[in-house]
């Protein structure tokens, strides 16, 4: 009983760190998105934020000098047409200043400072609408060495933060798929026209949770944003979180900029959940009726590495003693096909019947999970079959009498699942 416990705290542990690892990982990632996106508004702000405040000061200087000019021809005239005309081209050089009601009056004021578009708030907004891609157009670069930055910095942060989207649509997905394995109470695998059922009924689920979450949040965003309407914050959310961004409706309480910010990428994951879904169905009714065909020229991604079915063939059949002139016998695209339509695949034997020959030429590593006694028994149980299932035999690779496993034609011993049998080519026979 102790022993067992040690045992299980001893995994317990070890999944711990296998998973705190991989979460780290993606930590990291998501740290260093948000450090690029402060470091661009940092840099945006700096170009930006200087320029603007020479500008104001060159704004409000011009803006007195057409005032007072204007003034002064007015108390020249009394033609009404004449003072139609002067005042359309006052407010036609007023135009050409790009500036908003609100600085004009401050320009106008020598006591009231103008509002700075670039403040490092609005920096982060800007830097966040370039990598989401929103572009929602209320600020934009002036200066040609700010352009520039601009397009350096979204060729690389876009797709840093498409990549990162994605991996916490991904982990939003497997979310749903927990919920829906919950509802059903185990996992649930259907064939044909039931497997689409249920890839269209994910799909209508990922899309109530989106259309929730966007309701919800259309009704929190008037709470500081106090000129919109709940119509105009559901308007909103759907241009932004659909990265449409017309930018006629745009964040304007920088003091609760960062709910905001996180109310958009919550929705861009949903949404990104949602297109990955979608796409599953696509997928699936693209390839409806199709047979399975060059099966080991697929490429799988597996433990971070990319391989093709072929390797992982090759490989999973020598680590359970398969040779390679076997591996090669068997037609995998017929295999697979009836894997998929749940037909049971023939049993195909491991070992040769001239197994000395199959040793001088082929040898291979043979993975063995239990001693010669079980295995005995195991065979004599099936009856002293040399035949595996490739798919359902779990526990036992490969049946192996006693008097082979003792023959010179190999060495064995006990080990544990991760360490293979070793095979030796050149055995002297014992005495």
């Amino acid at each position: 009983s102790h022993l067992i416990s040690s045992s299980l705290a001893v995994k317990k542990r070890m999944r711990a760190k296998h998973i705190a690892r991989i979460a780290i990982a993606h930590i990291c990632l998501y740290i260093f998105v948000i450090l690029y996106i402060m470091f661009g508004a940092f840099v945006f702000h700096y170009m930006e934020g200087e320029k603007e405040t020479v500008k104001h000061q060159v704004q409000r200087s011009r803006i007195t000098v057409l005032k007072r000019d204007l003034l002064d021809s007015l108390t020249k005239t009394n033609d009404e047409s004449e003072i139609d005309e002067l005042l359309f081209y006052y407010m036609k050089n007023i135009s050409k200043l790009n500036i908003t009601l609100d600085n004009y009056f401050s320009f106008i004021d020598p006591l009231k400072e103008p509002q700075k578009r670039w403040t490092y708030p609005a920096s982060v907004l800007f830097s966040f609408t370039i990598l989401t891609t929103i572009g929602y157009g209320n600020v934009a670069p002036t200066t040609y060495e700010c352009k520039v930055f601009t397009m350096i910095y979204g060729a690389i942060g876009i797709p840093l933060f498409l990549i990162t989207i994605a991996d916490i649509g991904r982990f939003s997905k497997t979310g749903i798929m927990f919920i829906i394995k919950k509802i059903f109470r185990r996992e649930i695998r259907k064939e044909g026209e039931q497997h689409l059922i249920r890839e269209v009924l994910e799909v209508l689920l990922v899309i109530g949770i989106l259309f929730f979450f966007i309701a919800a949040g259309s009704a929190v965003l008037p709470m500081w944003e106090r000129e919109l309407s709940y119509f105009d914050s559901v308007y909103f959310s759907y241009m932004s979180l659909t990265t449409i961004g017309l930018g006629d409706i745009v964040p304007r309480r920088m003091d609760f900029l960062l709910p905001t910010l996180l109310y958009i990428t919550i929705g861009l994951w949903l949404t990104t959940a949602f297109v990955e879904q979608l796409a599953d169905v696509f997928r699936l009714v693209h390839y409806a009726g199709r047979q399975v065909k060059n099966v080991k020229g697929i490429s799988v991604w597996l433990g971070g590495r990319r391989l093709s079915m072929g390797a992982l063939i090759q490989t999973v059949c020598r680590k359970v003693g398969m040779s390679d002139h076997l591996i090669g016998s068997i037609n995998w695209d017929r295999t697979m096909q009836a894997a998929l339509d749940g037909i049971q695949p023939s049993l195909v034997p491991i070992f040769p019947w001239h197994f000395a020959d199959f040793v001088e030429r082929d040898p291979p590593l043979i993975d063995v999970s239990m001693d010669l006694e079980e295995m005995e028994r195991e065979q004599q149980m099936n009856g002293g079959s040399f035949f595996c299932s490739m798919l359902n035999n779990k526990n036992i690779p490969f049946m192996l009498p006693r008097s082979l496993a003792r023959s010179p034609f190999m060495t064995a011993r006990r080990h544990s699942l991760d360490t293979p049998f070793n095979l030796s080519q050149k055995i002297e026979p014992p005495g």
